[in-house]
């Protein structure tokens, strides 16, 4: 029994980890130590839909990159990846995989492939693949419906003709775990057929449902695709990770409503500890930031993080007068939805002089960021859970906060919460923490005394526990999950 861990999000990033794709890299930094001798890596191409192992060290290559802000260190290539293959494997393993591929044909032809096999392993391979491919294309066209339901579908066209050395991975008993940005990168039809086909477990994760209770908060194609994409992971998966109780309890009244099996739903704590070099001193432009009093909120700048709040409770204060304010830091990327935002930001007088975005920003920089943050912000419209909020807490500092979904999951009474409309209230709330440095202080003392931080080191731990229950909970017929879901046929 092989544990598989998906790192396709973390090979594919150039910019620094945040959100989603920190989860994945950290959880990838801990497999990379794990004393457990049966895990492995593994990539899904969806050009070719097909995956390929991948080598450790192309993954500690990808970690040091978005270590770094994502620059400086080119992003991994396919040809560094290993195809997963039967190439090589002794005895009754090897076999059995041989075996296992034998069965895409029909029965009158599997004695003439197996001695076709066992002259050309990789012809072999790339025969099997492209076979399948028309095949499962062919399928999907017949299933139509299964007890009412659309049986699983891609998100995409048909994958295109395979490379001659691509193979069909894993081994009977196998557990495949994937947490990265699964609805973009991954094919669930194919990963549903593996499942059947080789008794394999899958662990898979749930960060939110943002794109179906918000959709207007999200970018179309996603909130169009999320329904079918949830019903499709439900389908596949033998358990659910999801970030908080009430990502849990947003996922089960959906799946619920669609009247779809549900399986296993767990709760991980996310880690919270940020990797950091020692000595790295931090780029000219942070540096700069450093010099001066700064509110920090670090987050993807898209409409849903609600930064237009903050700018427009900043600019409140400077018309009542209020001069010498601490600088406003928003650390991330440019998201979606926010070209009004950014329009004011660079046009307005107000803010000009209390205000700047820090993007590819390294871990060692944010580290310095927090630490030296007056305090912290976050005045999100809805999360599954709120990782800054954490790193915040973990750092010792105070945030002023949203008061939205899973965010009060993460601060309990230690930090202060706020309507995310409430601009009013915003900025008399940030102004009254301004101007009482001593209150700040105090949260801070308090925060140090009593919040218990989580390491990624224990997020990582859970979810190979997670993937280890999986091997002792299979059913051998394949007929059901531990769920109770039904094989799609």
């Amino acid at each position: 029994m092989t544990i598989w861990l998906d790192v396709t999000t973390t090979l594919g990033w150039g910019r620094p980890a945040l959100g989603i794709v920190r989860v994945e890299a950290e959880t990838a930094r801990h497999f990379l130590n794990s004393s457990v001798p049966s895990i492995r890596f593994c990539r899904f191409d969806r050009v070719h839909g097909v995956y390929f192992e991948v080598v450790e060290e192309e993954i500690s290559a990808a970690l040091a990159r978005l270590d770094a802000g994502g620059a400086g260190i080119p992003p991994a290539t396919i040809a560094k990846s290993v195809p997963i293959s039967i190439d090589g494997e002794p005895g009754e393993q090897g076999k059995k995989r041989l075996l296992g591929l034998l069965d895409y044909f029909p029965s009158y032809c599997r004695d003439r492939m197996f001695r076709f096999a066992l002259s050309g392993r990789n012809a072999f391979h790339g025969f099997v693949c492209t076979y399948r491919v028309a095949r499962a294309a062919a399928a999907v066209m017949r299933r139509g419906q299964h007890r009412g339901h659309e049986v699983l579908r891609s998100s995409s066209e048909a994958p295109a003709a395979l490379s001659p050395v691509a193979s069909l991975p894993f081994a009977a008993e196998d557990v495949y775990v994937s947490l990265g940005l699964d609805w973009d990168q991954k094919d669930l039809v194919y990963l549903y057929e593996l499942k059947r086909r080789f008794g394999l477990k899958v662990l898979l994760f749930c960060y939110d449902i943002i794109p179906i209770r918000l959709p207007h908060l999200c970018v179309a194609e996603v909130a169009a695709k999320f329904p079918r994409y949830f019903v499709d992971v439900a389908r596949c998966a033998d358990t659910i990770l999801c970030i908080s109780e009430h990502s849990r309890r947003d996922l089960s009244q959906f799946l619920e409503t669609t009247g779809e099996p549900v399986p296993a739903l767990g709760v991980i704590r996310l880690g919270c500890d940020i990797a950091t070099v020692c000595g790295a001193p931090p780029s000219d432009v942070v540096a700069k930031v450093l010099e001066r009093p700064f509110i920090l909120f670090v987050s993807t700048i898209e409409r849903r993080k609600n930064h237009d709040t903050l700018y427009r409770a900043y600019t409140r204060l400077v018309d009542a007068g209020q001069v010498d304010l601490p600088l406003l830091v928003f650390v991330g990327m440019l998201g979606w939805g926010i070209g009004d935002l950014l329009s004011d930001l660079r046009l307005d007088p107000r803010i000009q002089p209390y205000f700047c975005i820090l993007d590819h920003v390294s871990d060692n920089e944010l580290a310095r960021l927090y630490q030296s943050a007056y305090f912290t912000v976050y005045p999100s419209l809805y999360e599954g859970w709120g990782l800054p909020v954490a790193e915040s807490l973990a750092y010792g500092k105070f945030c002023l906060a949203s008061n939205a979904a899973s965010i009060p999951e993460v601060g309990g009474d230690l930090i202060e919460y706020i309507d995310p409309w409430d601009v009013p209230r915003w900025a008399e709330r940030l102004m009254w923490y301004i101007n009482h440095p001593i209150e700040i202080k105090r949260r801070e003392a308090n925060i140090r005394s009593r919040y218990r931080s989580t390491d990624w080191q224990e997020t990582g731990g859970a979810i190979v526990a997670t993937a280890l229950s999986l091997t002792m909970k299979h059913d051998a017929s394949g007929v059901k999950n531990r769920s109770g879901n039904q094989s799609i046929s």
